[in-house]
């Protein structure tokens, strides 16, 4: 009973001393997004050969909302999927506040930031390279059927126009253009809403101060959760126990860390920098782990974009390449970032 205590008022002191500085950063966050998101919907670098570089950039920013915002925006084709891949991989999710709240962790931080960035660059264009090899048939099929539409759309609209000379038809043809006005105007402004974490949505010039709150208040539930059950672990194993066995098992370490980071919650980000920051993962092992860690957007993808032929073309492109890059960097001697 001594041993639960201790391990409980432990956890909810390390967790309680995170809360103001994870509020602030979550604060800053959302007036940043309730800013500027209307202008990472409509930027055009988004869908050119600069979307992966962009990407990266918005995908750095340690915030689930961005991964979320993407997967919706590319299920509406209104990003490139080199873009969205490029801000799956660069996304940290809660690694940043939470290497942020300890001075000791800064340099590895901005050494895992840049490496993130990279990497999500070097996927981006990799992605859109092999999309095109792929994806190139059913991409001319697609060009094709649009094409043969419009032209059948525009003949019909001719059609009509020279056989419509009639008043009543003409009455009820104004009538539908309103109508397909009011509708257009309708689905401008649903655009205008995008679903961010937390099941909340973000308008523009609107800031909503309850949701940091909420978020923090959830992350900090994540993170108590998360201490009490690695303190649980280590007081049950053994502190020595535990880093032996990571030790023993090196070579598994990218895997393993693949393995938490593919799970679509915010708590996955939490496990892998606490055991980080405890010594338990390599550099590259994290790297590889927070590659793949794009939070709630891989399950807004898969359930929003239907087209599963893409999606599991994107679930590959995040493991494979994460899971190369990760090993690359775990057997290099990378002792300075070791926490």
């Amino acid at each position: 009973m001594k041993e639960i205590l201790h391990i409980l008022l432990h956890s909810a002191k390390d967790t309680v001393k995170l809360f103001p500085f994870l509020f602030l950063i979550y604060f800053l966050i959302e007036l940043l997004e309730s800013k500027n998101i209307f202008k990472f919907e409509k930027s055009k670098l988004l869908k050119g050969k600069a979307s992966p570089a962009v990407g990266a950039l918005f995908g750095s920013v340690p915030q689930c909302g961005f991964s979320v915002i993407s997967s919706e925006l590319y299920a509406s084709r209104k990003i490139s999927i080199a873009a969205l891949i490029a801000v799956f991989v660069a996304t940290s999710d809660e690694a940043i506040p939470l290497m942020l709240a300890d001075y000791k962790t800064i340099p590895a931080l901005i050494v895992l930031i840049l490496t993130k960035i990279v990497l999500a660059i070097v996927i981006g264009y990799l992605t859109m390279y092999l999309y095109k090899v792929f994806f190139k048939k059913s991409a001319i099929k697609t060009i094709a059927l649009e094409n043969t539409s419009e032209t059948t759309s525009k003949a019909e609209d001719s059609h009509e126009h020279e056989d419509d000379h009639d008043e009543h038809h003409h009455d009820e043809h104004s009538h539908e253009s309103d109508s397909h006005e009011n509708h257009e105007e309708h689905e401008e402004h649903k655009e205008h809403k995008v679903h961010a974490c937390c099941h909340h949505d973000i308008e523009d010039t609107k800031f909503d101060w309850k949701h940091p709150l909420v978020h923090c208040l959830k992350i900090t539930l994540y993170i108590f959760i998360i201490n009490v059950i690695l303190g649980g672990l280590i007081e049950l194993v053994g502190e020595d126990n535990l880093t032996n066995f990571l030790s023993s098992n090196h070579a598994l370490q990218p895997i393993l860390a693949l393995v938490i980071g593919i799970v679509p919650n915010c708590a996955s980000s939490v496990v892998l920098t606490k055991l980080y920051i405890s010594g338990g993962l390599s550099f590259g092992a994290i790297v590889a782990g927070l590659s793949v860690n794009a939070g709630l957007g891989l399950m807004v993808l898969l359930k929003e974009n239907k087209n599963k032929k893409e999606n599991l073309f994107i679930v590959l492109m995040l493991l494979i390449p994460s899971l190369i890059f990760g090993y690359a960097l775990h057997f290099l001697p990378l002792d300075f970032l070791r926490i």
